[in-house]
């Protein structure tokens, strides 16, 4: 996609790499593990005529800085913010996925009043208690195991390759969804010097991703939100989190699908994130 421009911005003691593409309204994207701002490229492609995208690699990821801490979720808000700044953004949507949804959640809430929504796309949401909610350390295994960074280091570093295509294929409804060209893209990010290590720790700071998620639910959201996930992935965890926290949820789950909803099923994402983005301008 080369009309991508590439950017690197000093925020909030950390260098991020980033790209930005398009006019309009703004869009900030925050990818989870292990991908990087490649994740949106699908969506990148259908509304570039539309909106003004932003999405950066987070910390700890592919091309920006991958330092030793930092990575609860109200800090990586402020890298957010620090960024926004630097593009001189003021109104702003959010989408995010997977990991990137917890500091998503956090950046909504701090963003006082300048986001125009949130849609968090497969997101794991720790720290929460309502009726019928499970933890999602609960149901998978490699939430458990990556939070012991040291342990997933000395097991993975030299086996990436292997490792990220048991996620990319097992975790797809449609094990071929993700493009060849594109696992390659992640297997070589992931063997770049401290990425496995830094990106880690997006799971080591779960204990602090879940009590700075219940601290800011007290308060419902009044940002409105879009939750979706894939029945062959997360289900209806990530609506019924929606619900619970925000004023304003919309979403469900999507069938024949996955964790990976931007690849397996970029028509219908696309459809519901166009809708929802038109009605909260």
């Amino acid at each position: 996609m080369s009309m991508l421009t590439h950017k690197r911005a000093a925020v909030n003691g950390v260098h991020l790499h980033y790209v930005t593409v398009g006019s309009g309204p703004v869009v900030l994207c925050m990818h989870g593990w292990p991908q990087n701002h490649r994740e949106f490229l699908p969506v990148i492609e259908a509304f570039r005529e539309k909106y003004r995208f932003i999405a950066p690699d987070l910390r700890g990821y592919a091309d920006s800085d991958k330092p030793f801490d930092g990575y609860e979720p109200k800090t990586i808000a402020a890298d957010m913010l620090a960024l926004l700044a630097v593009e001189g953004v003021d109104k702003y949507h959010i989408l995010s996925h997977d990991l990137g949804g917890p500091p998503s959640v956090a950046l909504a809430y701090l963003s006082n009043g300048r986001a125009l929504s949130l849609s968090t796309i497969e997101t794991p949401f720790f720290g929460l208690d309502f009726p019928g909610y499970v933890d999602p350390r609960v149901p998978y295994w490699h939430l458990g195991m990556h939070m012991n960074m040291d342990i997933t280091r000395f097991l993975v570093e030299g086996r990436e390759e292997q490792y990220l295509r048991h996620f990319f294929r097992d975790f797809a409804y449609n094990p071929t969804a993700l493009p060849e060209e594109e696992v390659h893209q992640y297997v070589t990010q992931m063997r770049q010097p401290g990425n496995l290590r830094a990106s880690l720790n997006h799971y080591g700071y779960i204990p602090q991703m879940a009590e700075q998620t219940a601290e800011l639910a007290k308060n419902k959201l009044k940002v409105p939100m879009l939750a979706w996930a894939g029945r062959a992935s997360f289900g209806d965890h990530c609506f019924d989190c929606a619900k619970a926290i925000s004023v304003s949820a919309q979403g469900g789950v999507i069938e024949e699908c996955g964790h990976w909803v931007f690849e397996e099923k970029p028509a219908f994402i696309n459809e519901q994130l166009g809708a929802f983005w038109a009605s909260h301008k």
